[in-house]
């Protein structure tokens, strides 16, 4: 059993209210002044303390957001949905991907945020930086998985994983230097936002149930 339309409201309200003002106020203040003074020194303490171990953590992390990997993953998922005759769950799948993704893109464009640049870096990326693609997919995927799991015996395992997911990703951008924590935000709120938006659409009621 899916969301009804009342809690997938709900859902989407609470999300807003909590990832929506910050991003917000970041998108405002980065649109005139560029970034943010704090930042810097505490990607420096992170990368610090956090220690080399993190390292293999953080690459494999890097490896599963990039479209070699992540587009098989979510396409077989998909598939494996629909050949289970769960159509509108293998649609959902692919657009909660899909959609936060091309937001994502634009968004990038429209602030063409510079990378930052405070140490010799483990990974490299080219593109700009706000906001965070991996953190915009892993926060989509937890989202996937918190909704479809809702009914199974997997939901705690779904919490757990979909939310850790989600949570070391983003530390980890932030760990191998090549994202602000303000892009890691952002791209929460997007990943968060769209596939909460995309599930409520997907699900909506059909007039003949509706009746």
């Amino acid at each position: 059993m899916h969301l009804s339309p009342a809690q997938s409201r709900r859902a989407l309200t609470f999300a807003s209210l909590l990832f929506l003002p910050p991003t917000l106020i970041i998108g405002i203040w980065l649109a005139q002044y560029g970034g943010f003074a704090f930042e810097p020194p505490l990607m420096h303490a992170v990368h610090a303390h956090a220690g080399t171990w993190f390292d293999p953590i953080a690459t494999v992390l890097h490896y599963l957001g990039k479209t070699a990997i992540a587009v098989p993953l979510i396409g077989a998922v998909a598939a494996a949905l629909y050949f289970a005759d769960k159509k509108r769950e293998a649609l959902f799948c692919v657009l909660a991907a899909l959609v936060p993704t091309l937001n994502m893109l634009i968004v990038k464009v429209w602030f063409a945020r510079e990378r930052p640049l405070l140490w010799p870096r483990l990974i490299e990326e080219s593109n700009f930086s706000f906001p965070s693609g991996h953190s915009t997919f892993s926060a989509a995927i937890a989202v996937m998985l918190i909704l479809l799991c809702r009914r199974t015996r997997y939901r705690r395992a779904a919490w757990i994983g979909g939310i850790s997911f989600a949570l070391l990703t983003g530390f980890s951008r932030i760990y191998l230097g090549v994202h602000y924590p303000t892009d890691v935000w952002a791209g929460w709120t997007n990943g968060t936002l769209t596939a909460l938006l995309v599930y409520m659409l997907i699900f909506r009621p059909s007039e003949k149930q509706k009746k």
